[in-house]
C-alpha cells in the first residue's frame, strides 16, 4: 500500500469514507443534508449547555 502522502486526494477520502463506513447512497446523503437543514438554530447559553453535558459524559 502506497503512503498516504503518495496518494491523490480523492484516494485519502474514499479511504478516510470507507474507515467511517459511510453510506454512499444518494437517499442516505439526501437525509442528513435534510437533518441538518432543518435543524433548530441553538442559542449561544444552548451551545454551553450541550458543550458542557458533553464534558461530563466524557469523565
Amino acid at each position: 500500500m502506497a503512503k498516504s502522502a503518495d496518494k491523490p486526494q480523492i484516494d485519502k477520502f474514499r479511504e478516510a469514507a470507507r474507515e467511517l463506513k459511510t453510506d454512499q447512497s444518494d437517499a442516505a446523503f439526501e437525509a442528513v443534508v435534510n437533518k441538518i437543514a432543518h435543524a433548530p438554530k441553538l442559542t449561544q447559553e444552548q451551545i454551553k449547555e450541550l458543550v458542557r453535558r458533553k464534558g461530563e459524559t466524557k469523565g
